[in-house]
């Protein structure tokens, strides 16, 4: 038996209406250096991102992605159980060679994404953190197993959405490729309809 299980999803986005005008708009952002769009961030190391600068999901041309996003969404809180929950902000991350994001989690949001458009051989997993290494602090392992792993790393793959609790502590290990990995991250909010 699991007790207490965390839920973190994976979905395909590949073939979705307008995922490559998407991927290119972000692409053509990134390559146009300087038009005050992304700027360092203290969790992209070495890279940088349009957090609190620029948020991709306000452009028209995101819209019909968020559509198909919208399903995995409502997937993921359906097994959750979960109240039904909207988009808050969006924004991306360039890591190039070098480049790792340190390991935080997402202050006032329910559910966060990320999106990988760009995801070169070697350029690092996500990795997640347990949420309950502080409390076994007296523990000794003789090997490390999946009921005592501090860091789980996920094989991560270009065109895929992953969704997970905001609060469930990740990061990305170091981008090892020659190229740059450019994903999109996003957080939600409960959705109060109006009355």
């Amino acid at each position: 038996m699991n007790l207490f299980p965390i839920l973190v999803e994976e979905y395909d986005l590949s073939g979705s209406p307008d995922f490559d005008t998407f991927r290119k708009i972000i692409k053509e952002d990134v390559e146009s250096e300087g038009e005050g769009q992304t700027g360092l961030h203290s969790l992209a190391c070495g890279g940088k991102s349009s957090h609190g600068r620029w948020d991709p999901f306000t452009m028209s041309e995101s819209h019909p992605l968020q559509h198909c996003i919208i399903p995995f969404l409502q997937d993921y809180v359906d097994k959750v159980c979960s109240s039904p929950l909207c988009f808050g902000n969006a924004w991306y991350n360039v890591l190039p060679p070098g480049g790792f994001t340190k390991r935080h989690r997402h202050e006032h949001s329910v559910v966060s994404g990320a999106l990988y458009l760009d995801l070169p051989q070697n350029s690092g997993n996500l990795y997640f953190v347990s949420p309950l290494q502080q409390y076994r602090m007296c523990e000794l392992f003789r090997t490390e197993c999946e009921y005592n792993a501090y860091e789980i790393d996920m094989n991560i793959k270009e065109n895929h959405l992953y969704l997970f609790p905001s609060w469930l502590e990740h990061g990305s290990r170091v981008n090892e490729s020659d190229q740059d990995r450019i994903m999109v991250s996003f957080n939600t909010s409960h959705y109060t309809p109006a009355a």
